[in-house]
């Protein structure tokens, strides 16, 4: 997912450890300190057997420990909080810290048990047998120490006890802390996993998934919730907010814990998207929401078939109840208007049968087609090459004389698009068609002009400019509806079907008022490829 933090198990352990380490270091020069205040305010547990080297090894130990603290400035955690450094920074820990307690009596002193805290450390910072070397080594120090004021007559036997107990602690310190730092560490390395697995799965998922604040900054967003919010852009840069329509519907709505849903057009030139969205559950909801974004063309491709299936039995009905009955009376109607016995008036009412017998019949077809059409079948298509050879062979089928200017935009170089040619053909011939005839009404010519390009944020569109009235604003709204039509003569189902196939095609038709005071119909695409 995009603006994810990508953080990897290896990296969580190397943070573990800078952790333990960082924490040990204040410890280290907490304990300096302390042990250095004791000194210089005489207390007879610290420095009581050999002072000047208590003093000498106090002085030397809180330099050292200030350095080590201070080193992350200078050296990476990273390289601090590996195996070898940290072992030698231990080390180092066990000698001074036994030094001082040599130079205070011994085990007696009760130094040694800061000693515990070291190996215990040693245990979250080092794994393996290695680990195991450090109480081993504090132990072995602690009893050379015991021996040595033994001989030096500085304490008794009974020290030797307190020194075997205090190593076993050592040991025991070490072997808890250091399986409780493995088992975290296997625990995190299963939550690393599976949460890097939710990150593939959700980065491959097609619905769109992201999370934002509630005023819309966006913390997380994957590829398919880039592309459906962003259509056509570049998805390498990182939307940083949701768009300003989304944000305002969800803040309308007042998301809860309950999911809800919203259709939201975001781009003009990008299909309307199916939003679902709800609180993030935890401590603070209302800082966050979960949104899942879905292109509404799957769901109005579904439908379609529902409505296609619908349409299928009607036809059939159609055709069973009214093509046989109604060819029987355009027959009859023909016949009619043969007979030598009719004056002109009567021939004149046989032919207005006719003609609505034919009107009624293209009905029936129109709606045949519409039902029995074939599942669209897309193919890579060259707008610049395609437009050219259908513009070509539809004014060799055109009867009478016509005029179409094609203009195209340098920016479809390198752009192709995913539709089914034998649709495309049947839309814009349609459109090309109406244009044609209403451009003819007004202006007494023939002609139109098709204009092919990309937008500045969209994909390649064509659109069909004629040279009529237009359309009245009252009437724009039931334009694609089917069997509603200004011609007295029309079926109403041109533009339903227009629009029905481009759906099929993942593309939009759309229309609006022309510059030549005419209507342009626009051909949005977006299953779009760009070389």
């Amino acid at each position: 997912m995009e603006a994810a933090t990508g953080v990897s198990s290896e990296d969580a352990h190397s943070f573990q450890r800078s952790t333990i380490l960082r924490v040990y270091n204040y410890y280290r020069i907490l304990i300096s300190f302390l042990l250095l205040f004791f000194f210089l305010n005489e207390n007879e547990l610290v420095g009581a057997t050999n002072p000047e080297l208590f003093e000498t090894t106090i002085v030397t130990y809180l330099i050292l420990n200030i350095l080590i603290g201070l080193s992350p400035l200078l050296i990476s955690d990273e390289f601090i909080s590996r195996a070898g450094p940290s072992f030698t920074i231990l080390i180092a820990d066990i000698i001074g810290l036994t030094l001082l307690m040599s130079a205070s009596g011994g085990v007696a002193s009760g130094i040694g048990y800061f000693l515990i805290f070291t190996v215990t450390f040693g245990g979250g910072l080092i794994f393996g047998r290695i680990s195991t070397v450090l109480p081993a080594i504090a132990f072995i120090l602690t009893l050379y120490t015991e021996f040595y004021l033994f001989f030096l007559e500085q304490n008794e036997v009974q020290s030797f006890f307190q020194a075997g107990i205090l190593g076993i602690v050592y040991f025991v310190a070490n072997i808890l802390f250091q399986t409780l730092s493995q088992q975290l560490r296997r625990r995190e390395t299963e939550v690393f996993s599976l949460g890097h697995i939710n990150q593939i799965i959700v980065g491959q998922m097609r619905t769109g998934v992201a999370v934002a604040s509630i005023d819309g900054e966006i913390q997380l967003i994957n590829t398919a919730g880039q592309q459906l919010l962003n259509p056509g852009q570049n998805t390498s840069d990182t939307l940083t907010h949701l768009p300003d329509i989304l944000m305002g519907r969800i803040q309308e709505s007042e998301p809860d814990q309950n999911q809800q849903t919203l259709i939201v057009v975001t781009d003009e030139e990008g299909p309307p998207l199916l939003v679902s969205f709800s609180a993030v559950e935890g401590p603070n909801p209302e800082d966050d929401i979960l949104v899942f974004l879905e292109d509404s063309t799957e769901v109005q491709r579904q439908a379609q078939q529902l409505k296609l299936a619908a349409f299928g039995r009607l036809s059939a009905s159609i055709a069973h109840e009214i093509r046989n009955p109604l060819g029987a009376i355009s027959h009859a109607a023909q016949l009619l208007g043969e007979s030598t016995s009719m004056d002109d008036a009567d021939k004149r009412l046989a032919g207005i049968i006719q003609n609505h017998c034919v009107r009624m019949n293209n009905v029936i077809e129109n709606v045949l087609q519409m039902s029995r059409r074939k599942t669209a079948e897309p193919k890579v298509i060259d707008i610049n090459e395609w437009l050219s050879d259908f513009i070509e062979e539809f004014s060799a089928g055109f009867s009478g004389e016509i005029e179409v200017e094609i203009e195209t935009d340098n920016s479809l170089k390198g752009f192709t698009v995913e539709f089914d040619p034998v649709h495309l053909s049947q839309v814009l011939g349609n459109l090309c068609q109406n244009g044609l005839r209403y451009s003819e009404k007004h202006v007494g010519e023939a002609k139109l002009r098709i204009k092919a390009g990309t937008g500045q944020a969209s994909g390649p569109s064509i659109e069909i400019i004629d040279f009529g009235q237009g359309i009245a604003e009252d009437l724009v709204s039931n334009l694609f509806e089917p069997f509603y039509t200004t011609e007295v003569s029309g079926t109403g189902l041109g533009l339903y079907l227009s629009q029905e196939l481009c759906e099929a095609n993942n593309a939009r038709l759309g229309y609006s008022k022309a510059d030549t005071g005419g209507s342009c119909f626009k051909i949005s695409f977006m299953q779009q490829v760009r070389h």
